[in-house]
């Protein structure tokens, strides 16, 4: 695609992909680092970019193999997503928290529940887990989500199923759930 140029893509998609990069590992500067690798990927690959998904569809797939590589360096150690800093008026995992419960009276158990949804989280398998920081996170349709982890949207669909499945039974395990 030759109007793709790789300053405007970084202008345009670093904050984003950052982000993206801070919620899937708690250190900030190993997200930076993913980020930077991804941008780097990027540039390197900018001519084959022949533009059958968006150009964000695009490095969100290569952040996320740069992801998956960090990981496996990492013996595949469990994150911590209540370190991650959070503002939680800016991310949607309040939304993860059924809309029928009751809300909490104060700040302070507003706080707990959303660290509850993202301990949830981070208990998820890897498959899971992406699935629901593309949808919640960086709310993107299922075909998009598909594209990304280069799978049908049967398998997108069922995986946001258990996932949220299993974020529910973690949540009415503590509580804040449905029996």
């Amino acid at each position: 695609m030759a109007d793709l140029d790789f300053q405007s893509l970084v202008e345009e998609h670093y904050d984003r992909l950052f982000r993206a990069a801070r919620f899937m590992c708690a250190d900030p500067q190993a997200a930076e680092d993913l980020v930077q690798e991804t941008f780097l990927a990027a540039g390197e690959n900018l001519e084959r970019f022949q533009g059958r998904s968006s150009p964000y569809t695009w490095l969100y797939g290569i952040l996320l193999n740069k992801w998956r590589r960090w990981v496996r360096r990492r013996k595949r150690r469990v994150f911590s997503l209540q370190s991650m800093g959070w503002d939680d008026q800016s991310s949607n995992a309040a939304e993860l928290v059924p809309s029928d419960l009751p809300g909490p009276p104060d700040a302070a158990q507003e706080h707990e529940a959303a660290e509850r949804v993202r301990s949830a989280i981070a208990q998820l398998p890897e498959d899971h887990r992406a699935v629901v920081v593309l949808r919640f996170v960086e709310d993107l349709s299922y075909q998009e989500i598909g594209e990304i982890l280069d799978c049908p949207l049967g398998t997108v669909k069922s995986r946001i199923h258990y996932a949220l499945k299993k974020i529910g039974k973690e949540l009415a395990s503590v509580g804040l759930g449905p029996d």
